[in-house]
């Protein structure tokens, strides 16, 4: 593939822990010669102009919070940086101007595991289930001071252009995905976009017209466009409410996103549904 250069466009990047967020970020540097910021340079740097060391500049945050000022200007400056950039950040969608904005999901369960194989030093969980509930304390808390402090609500997918998931997609299929909605949006800003994992999908089972699927899934191996699955997430789960056929499709070709209309509920969705990661396996 062909390096792509883009002098003036910026990708957001913001995910769910243990997304895979960093590895994404050096696919996409590379593909778009671009250069990579993180809110964490904007810490080593104030820490280097402080003389701090990195213990004494966690020390400095916990008794300074006035430090998150210092974190969003940076984020706001980088609206007048004409460059192409990707920015590894929770809240560069909301302080970065004309960003493609985009979120990388990932199953509650899979994001554990992810975190506690990496063993990370700050992560003193024991087991994927003690990790999974600090994973859900953590989001619930950040969700609750970005909405105080900001007055957005970070949980609204509308926030985002894309919204990708990277539960059983490989860095690179999620890479790909990115830049080629990116490559799209930018004749269109408004556009939105949304592409998840059909294992990652619960489906009414007795929805689903298999004759359907076999003959969708040869369609879709012919390279044709079968058309999406709309869905709803609710607590971490996505609920196929539509097109559940689409999806299994998918799965069959071995083809790891479904484009999705998405959208975030506040009740999970009523009948009974199965995963289909189980039902197919």
């Amino acid at each position: 593939m062909s390096e792509q250069k883009l002098t003036t466009n910026k990708i957001s990047l913001a995910g769910d822990l243990g997304s895979g967020k960093s590895t994404v970020s050096e696919i996409l540097i590379k593909r778009l010669n671009a250069e990579y910021y993180s809110t964490g340079v904007i810490c080593r740097r104030f820490a280097a102009e402080h003389g701090f060391s990195v213990i004494e500049m966690n020390t400095y945050m916990e008794t300074h919070p006035e430090f998150d000022k210092v974190i969003d200007d940076g984020l706001v400056a980088l609206s007048d940086v004409d460059k192409a950039m990707v920015i590894d950040s929770r809240m560069a969608w909301h302080f970065v101007k004309d960003t493609f904005r985009v979120y990388m999901t990932t199953e509650l369960q899979e994001s554990a595991r992810r975190i506690l194989s990496a063993k990370r030093a700050e992560e003193k969980a024991q087991s994927i289930e003690e990790c999974a509930r600090n994973i859900k304390t953590r989001k619930a808390s950040e969700t609750k001071r970005y909405r105080e402090k900001y007055g957005v609500n970070c949980k609204d997918l509308s926030n985002y252009s894309l919204v990708v998931d990277s539960t059983y997609a490989s860095p690179e299929d999620v890479a790909a995905c990115i830049l080629s909605c990116f490559a799209d949006w930018q004749e269109d800003h408004s556009r939105r976009y949304a592409y998840i994992c059909p294992r990652r999908f619960l489906y009414s089972d007795d929805a689903a017209d298999m004759a359907r699927v076999s003959k969708l899934s040869a369609w879709l191996d012919e390279g044709e466009d079968i058309g999406t699955v709309t869905a709803v997430e609710y607590d971490g789960d996505i609920y196929i409410t539509e097109n559940a056929e689409i999806a299994l499709a998918y799965e069959l070709s071995l083809v790891p996103l479904v484009p999705t209309v998405l959208s975030v509920v506040d009740k999970k969705p009523s009948g009974t549904f199965v995963s289909m990661k189980d039902s197919l396996f």
